[in-house]
């Protein structure tokens, strides 16, 4: 009687440690899981946006002023570059007071690249001036007596074989050169020059001066060799 006691004593002890493991382990579960740390929303996520840029009203490299000053303009000086009105030719002159035909005569012969000058026609501020080189080609270009510099040209003027041939004697006798024979011509006639032409041949070539004299004209004859006034 006393054995069957201790026998039912340990089987409720052992249904009661039982039965108090399994409480403990139900309430376990549910405090583990509530302990992990739940998730959280990135501060990143959570950013604001940037509303995009609004657009300037002022155009970007624009020049800017103060309000009420009206950009003023630098004032600017007319330049005289020759191309005023006048003869055309830029100078402006009608009537220039000095004509150097030693001057424009250079002028010719350096915008031909060298040789002698057989024609120097014109008035007042244009002269044209037609040089020869020494093969008897041509070439003509026009001067300003103002400026001292050509306005126009140097041109080829064509000529054939026979042309080349005599205006390359005549050039090639030349002693009393165009300003030269102009200025004796002056000075004999007592008038303006008008215009210088050589003429003649390669054994007698002569200067044909053209001279205004109380604005009437004549024709005075200087050798182109010896410079003498006939």
């Amino acid at each position: 009687m006393t054995r069957r006691h201790r026998l039912t004593t340990i089987t409720a002890s052992i249904a009661l440690g039982v039965a108090t493991a399994a409480l403990a382990s139900g309430c376990s579960g549910p405090d583990t899981a509530d302990r992990s740390p739940s998730p959280t929303r990135s501060s990143s996520a959570s950013a604001t946006a940037t509303p995009p840029p609004r657009p300037s009203s002022t155009p970007t490299g624009a020049a800017t002023s103060a309000p009420g000053t009206a950009p003023s303009a630098a004032p600017t000086t007319p330049v005289d570059d020759g191309t005023g009105p006048g003869t055309g030719n830029g100078s402006g002159v009608e009537t220039p007071a000095n004509v150097d035909f030693s001057r424009i005569a250079a002028q010719g012969v350096a915008a031909a690249g060298g040789g002698t000058v057989v024609s120097l026609t014109g008035s007042g501020d244009n002269w044209t001036v037609v040089v020869a080189s020494p093969d008897g080609s041509l070439t003509q270009s026009v001067v300003s007596a103002t400026l001292d510099r050509v306005t126009s040209g140097p041109f080829p003027k064509d000529s054939d074989a026979a042309t080349k041939a005599a205006n390359a004697a005549r050039a090639g006798a030349v002693r009393v050169d165009a300003p030269t024979a102009a200025a004796r011509a002056a000075s004999s006639a007592g008038g303006t020059v008008t215009g210088i032409v050589l003429g003649g041949s390669g054994q007698a070539p002569t200067w044909a001066v053209s001279v205004s004299v109380g604005g009437a004209g004549r024709t005075v004859t200087v050798d182109a060799v010896s410079g003498a006034v006939r």
